[in-house]
């Protein structure tokens, strides 16, 4: 009797599914137009287009950091500048028209301890601010918010960090990310903001670290994610 009783408790324990607690992540796409792309001899001008969705929308971002593939570069050197100062005090529009590279919006959530966040929604401007600086300009629609998220390439790095006010645009009151997209491309000559050199088993490969802050709702910390553009020789 005791082995049978055994057998059985056994049987249901192995029955039973696990629950398992998933961690939700972001995700990510990412377009590299023209999907021909050029060597390393011959780089060829590209527009790119990063897509972002955070489904822990109560959490607030301090930094992004997206890494490029190998096939594909990203500089502002030799681009036309804007200075940083003016574009802090006057936005975009006083800067040459060429030093403006990109376009796109940020979505958020306004109040994330607050059992009914409102929407928040951030206009994008990426200009060029050194051979190794963009800036991304924010302009936020409900509230009036303007301020300049520094980014600075390194290598195949792209990291931009996400200034105090954009993180709490009513002080006291943290912003929870939702989405994020933009579309980068610029030339001047010879030089390219964004350019492919060269295709390895018909993909670029990218990938992005998310950083949160400690906001009251959700505890600091890192989420990452990664996606592909096709390409062709």
């Amino acid at each position: 009797y005791l082995i049978t009783a055994v057998a059985a408790v056994t049987a249901v324990a192995v029955a039973v599914p696990v629950a398992s607690a998933q961690t939700p992540t972001p995700t990510m796409k990412v377009s590299v137009t023209p999907k021909d792309a050029g060597t390393k001899n011959k780089p060829k001008n590209s527009a790119i287009k990063f897509e972002i969705e955070n489904p822990e929308t109560n959490r607030t971002m301090s930094k992004l950091t997206i890494t490029t593939a190998k096939t594909f570069r990203l500089s502002a050197k030799g681009l036309t500048k804007c200075n940083e100062a003016v574009l802090e005090s006057s936005g975009p529009s006083a800067c040459p028209k060429a030093s403006r590279v990109g376009k796109g919006t940020a979505r958020a959530a306004l109040g994330v301890t607050s059992p009914t966040p409102s929407p928040l929604t951030f206009d994008v401007t990426a200009v060029v601010l050194g051979a190794k600086e963009i800036g991304f300009y924010l302009a936020a629609r409900e509230v009036p918010v303007n301020v300049l998220a520094p980014g600075h390439i390194s290598g195949r790095k792209l990291t931009i960090e996400v200034p105090a006010a954009a993180q709490q645009p009513v002080p006291g009151t943290f912003a929870g990310l939702i989405a994020l997209e933009a579309t980068l491309k610029g030339r001047k000559g010879s030089n390219y903001l964004a350019s492919t050199t060269g295709c390895k088993a018909r993909k670029h490969p990218f990938s992005a670290v998310l950083t949160f802050v400690n906001n009251g709702a959700t505890p600091a910390g890192t989420r990452s994610t990664k996606a592909s553009s096709r390409c062709t020789k």
